[in-house]
């Protein structure tokens, strides 16, 4: 979820920085409403954008070898620590629930002004006793029975409204407003919120100005109108107080690189895809036949299990946990063969359990610490989508062994798969000796289970956390 915020934020931040700095004194008023609103949209949709990438085929010049290893479950009492979680939702659900209210009250304080309603060329209009400047909402202005002179408007005023109410700017600020109730911790969003509310106004002076009214008299106007203060949320006042760079725009011209800075915009929301959309793997062909039967041989990997996610973090034990170890041994042997391509031999892997005499502790009071993990008929190991053997196919084939000269001679490492209670993985570690060995390792288990899920594990027909554990050994001639 933070990595999610995160890429929001930055999204976000990037596109209205291009916007400031390219395309904000340009008179494409329209390019750049379209710019502001699908920036905005886009910057909350690319990090749930999927983007599927071939990795490139890796000479093996190695053989990977997968071994099988006893499974532990921890148990850690749950009032041991404060879950700050609980806490930040509940902080951001009660901020979310006070913007919403305020929201429908705005809404409400709008719908609830009376007035004398008429059809003023073909557009509604309330009359209103209080002495407010001139404001649109949806496909309505509110005016006061001041600006009524003669049975008639001032022209340039009602020409302005009409042209907030023809465009349906009302609809880009309910969407921004709409966003801020629910994502209110981005701050990039009162950039955005003035961003929009200043190119409205200018496509609404356009309005006036395209009808071939005097400029000066407009801003004079403009002006004359500064002394009332009047702003509901979800309008657009006549009045909006960005006086300077409406009068800078109206008497701007169009510059000769218009087309150039609309392209760094569309160029800009382009790359941000492609850098911070999730990339999903693409799987590489396999490796041959008997090599794969190899790498699939033998039983499936058992897991570590966990009552609560401090306990994933926590493989050894501590004074208050105890720990349930089959008494029982693996034992896993590969025939040797010649490889004709690399000309590497595969070494014989053993991996043996050792037994635990758990003692007995006021931790483990209560729990049945002699009974095999496996045996246990109320837990249920979490399982991957095409089963454990698809798991250490796709890893052995994936992994990039290129990067080993070989001196290594032996190494080993074991990759720790964290899957939440929903059977999604949320973290992937990796423990051995070898740091560029357990980084690959890393890489390539984070590529094969990019956007997939896993099937939970279960207690007592409970869904649990849980830790895949895949220990991995190879070898050099």
């Amino acid at each position: 979820m933070l990595v999610i915020i995160f890429k929001i934020i930055l999204c976000s931040s990037i596109f209205i920085a291009v916007y400031y700095l390219f395309l904000e004194r340009e008179k494409m008023y329209r390019f750049n409403r379209f710019y502001l609103l699908s920036s905005l949209i886009l910057s909350y949709t690319i990090p749930f954008i999927s983007i599927t990438v071939q990795l490139p085929e890796h000479e093996q010049k190695s053989k990977i070898l997968f071994e099988d290893t006893v499974q532990h479950i921890t148990f850690v009492p749950h009032e041991q620590s404060f879950n700050w979680m609980n806490l930040i939702w509940l902080f951001y659900a009660a901020v979310t629930i006070f913007l919403l209210i305020k929201s429908i009250l705005s809404f409400r304080a709008i719908k609830k002004i009376q007035g004398e309603k008429r059809i003023y060329q073909d557009h509604k209009i309330v009359i209103i006793k209080e002495n407010i400047p001139p404001f649109s909402f949806w496909n309505t202005i509110y005016l006061s029975e001041t600006y009524i002179k003669d049975y008639g408007i001032d022209t340039r005023i009602f020409l302005h409204e009409k042209g907030h109410i023809d465009q349906k700017h009302s609809l880009d600020l309910i969407l921004l407003h709409s966003i801020k109730v629910f994502t209110w911790f981005n701050p990039v969003l009162f950039l955005y919120k003035k961003a929009i509310l200043t190119n409205h106004e200018f496509l609404a002076d356009e309005a006036v100005l395209n009808n071939r009214y005097n400029i000066k008299e407009y801003q004079n106007l403009i002006l004359k109108e500064m002394s009332n203060s009047q702003n509901l949320p979800l309008t657009h006042t006549f009045n909006f107080n960005n006086t300077k760079k409406r009068f800078i725009m109206m008497t701007v011209k169009k510059s000769k690189f218009t087309v150039l800075k609309k392209a760094v915009g569309i160029t800009a929301m382009i790359a941000a895809t492609a850098l911070f959309a999730e990339r999903t793997y693409a799987n590489s062909p396999g490796l041959p036949a008997d090599a794969q039967k190899e790498n699939n041989a033998g039983k499936e990997n058992p897991f570590i299990q966990d009552a609560s996610e401090r306990a994933i973090r926590a493989i050894n034990a501590q004074p208050n946990q105890s720990h349930l170890t089959s008494p029982y041994y693996f034992e896993k042997s590969v025939e040797e063969k010649p490889q004709t391509t690399a000309g590497i031999k595969n070494e014989m892997v053993k991996a043996v359990s050792d037994t635990v005499s758990p003692k007995k502790t006021a931790g483990n009071e209560g729990i049945s610490t002699n009974e095999s993990a496996p045996q246990d008929k109320n837990f249920v190991e979490a399982e991957f989508p095409e089963g454990i053997k698809s798991l250490r196919s796709k890893v052995g084939s994936m992994f990039d062994t290129s990067i080993f000269d070989g001196k290594e001679r032996l190494i080993k490492s074991t990759a720790f798969i964290h899957i939440d209670e929903t059977g999604k993985v949320v973290n992937i570690t990796a423990s051995g000796d070898n740091e560029r060995f357990n980084k690959e390792i890393i890489k390539t288990v984070t590529a094969v289970n990019n956007g997939v899920a896993w099937k939970p594990a279960t207690k007592n027909g409970k869904a649990i956390a849980s830790i895949y554990k895949m220990p991995a050994t190879m070898s050099f001639p």
